[in-house]
């Protein structure tokens, strides 16, 4: 739907205590992988609004801690490698973080249930016209564009709403942040904003920015070649290696990431063609949000323990391993012997010995490739789940760095695409503990939290629910309240799910 947003106000923003001091700070090569990635965004809907002018104070505080956000991502020339990244900031000339401030006449009720109705009455919301780009900054990041050093690397927008209610949107480069680090941001920004609201001394915050941590797993990457080793383990690891460059012909879309880059001549053995005919980019495709609650979780989860064998699965292996297996169904794989993919997003913090700390900016992210046979992934849900979890396991701190290591010795970290989409793939991001309802900004906790993503068809994303009893204060389990999935599906396919009765099976009345 068209909210008709009129823009109030547009300004960069910087730190309260802006100190020019030029840095250069190369960023993780993992970093580096998910350049080309769509932005790392959220649209977080309350229903009462906070002084844009208070918002904006809080947030020039909150970039005190956050001054790298303000700078340019760029190429890394002072390293004679293709495709690395680094953050320059301290600059004069920086971009800052882009804030902008709407309003429109529209009410939220208008395009957006309660968290009630959402979690009792609908329990799958068709959330297709969320007119999410609208409350997020049209503009392009520098990621679009490393040569112009105009564009901002984070941009933000506060859309003020007919009814009082108000949107928070958030839009980053993907290299700077993934989900865990944005919640971080998001979470601070608040506790600075609610500090200010009732005037009390100001939060110290300790967002972490030292992309070398990460690097330091990769072992030796100053030799002139690679640990034969180490690239035989990071090799082994599930993961997808498609390869851009061998696939441009067949590409249905003009990008760059399809061209070899002028100057360079191929020199790494190629990866595996990406299979374009499997993904049909006319299809309409639909973006329903499914709510399961706790006591069907826990049903869910109980069942799939039962039906085992051996071994341990996690609620979420279990929900994925249900959801996946109802999707597969709906896309008509049941009788097919060929290989389905559930391409699952995995974060390192806790994947590298010792961990990264839990504040570690960055996007830390590898993608985990499940893969067996459609007749296998549509009607196993118990053993689907302990292939994810048998999956998952194989991502040790060893192999992560073995990884690391395989990725400083490539000769562009974007080569290769560790996921697809289409009829035969299911790309998975988890952003359960983001703690994405818990940010507050002094008017109230969210009513709704919204993952933007690209209308893709086969993109998944999980989070834990709204919740629904404000009464509860004490110490919970994730899942208590329930978890929302959102589905990008394409339309047929979607209009299957619905309908199957085994996808809401385990629902407690």
């Amino acid at each position: 739907m068209d909210l008709n947003v009129k823009i109030v106000s547009r300004r960069p923003v910087f730190p309260s205590t802006r100190i020019i001091t030029p840095l250069d700070v190369p960023l993780s090569i993992i970093d580096a992988t998910v350049l080309n990635f769509s932005p790392s965004e959220t649209v977080l809907l309350y229903d009462a609004v906070l002084s844009p002018e208070v918002m904006r104070e809080a947030l020039e505080e909150t970039l005190d801690f956050y001054p790298q956000w303000c700078g340019r991502l760029r190429r890394n020339d002072k390293i004679n490698r293709y495709g690395r990244l680094m953050l320059s900031y301290g600059h004069v000339e920086d971009p800052g973080v882009l804030f902008v401030v709407g309003e429109t006449d529209v009410s939220l009720s208008t395009f957006l249930p309660t968290p009630i109705d959402r979690a009792q009455r609908l329990q799958a919301w068709d959330a297709s016209s969320f007119p999410a780009k609208q409350l997020v900054p049209g503009d392009s990041l520098s990621t679009s564009n490393l040569d112009d050093p105009t564009l901002h690397s984070v941009t933000v927008q506060l859309t003020k709403f007919g009814c009082g209610g108000m949107a928070v949107g958030l839009k980053f480069a993907h290299p700077l942040t993934d989900a865990h680090a944005m919640s971080h941001f998001a979470r601070d920004w608040a506790a600075m904003c609610r500090a200010i609201v009732i005037q009390s001394p100001l939060p110290q915050l300790f967002p972490v920015f030292d992309p070398q941590l990460l690097d330091a797993h990769a072992g030796d990457v100053n030799a002139l070649d690679s640990d034969p080793e180490l690239i035989a383990r990071a090799h082994a690891l599930h993961s997808h290696r498609y390869d851009w460059w061998i696939s441009g012909e067949d590409c249905p879309y003009p990008t760059d990431s399809a061209t070899v880059p002028k100057g360079l001549e191929p020199c790494d053995p190629p990866g595996t063609r990406i299979p374009w005919s499997e993904w049909d980019l006319a299809a309409p495709v639909s973006h329903y949000v499914f709510h399961f609650s706790g006591p069907e979780l826990t049903r869910l989860w109980q069942t799939t323990l039962d039906s085992q064998s051996s071994g341990f699965v996690s609620r979420q292996d279990a929900l994925l391993a249900h959801i996946w297996t109802c999707i597969n169904r709906a896309r008509g794989l049941s009788d097919d012997d060929g290989l389905v993919h559930l391409d699952y997003t995995l974060g390192l913090r806790a994947r590298t010995a010792p961990p990264l700390p839990e504040w570690f900016m960055g996007s830390p992210l590898i993608i985990a490739a499940v893969s067996t046979t459609g007749r296998r992934a549509s009607r196993s849900p118990a053993g689907v789940a302990s292939l994810i979890r048998a999956t998952v396991a194989l991502f040790t701190p060893e192999s992560v760095g073995a990884h690391i290591h395989a990725k400083f010795h490539e000769q562009s970290p974007q080569r290769l695409w560790q996921a697809f989409l289409g009829k035969r793939h299911l790309l998975v991001t988890s952003w359960i503990h983001t703690h994405m309802y818990d940010v507050d900004f002094g008017s109230g906790k969210p009513q709704y939290v919204e993952a933007v993503m690209p209308k893709c068809d086969g993109l998944l994303q999980l989070m834990e629910a709204a919740p629904v009893d404000a009464s509860s204060d004490g110490p919970k389990h994730w899942s208590d309240d329930g978890v929302d999935v959102q589905l990008h599906l394409t339309t047929e396919a979607m209009e299957k799910l619905l309908k199957d009765p085994v996808l809401r099976r385990y629902r407690v009345e």
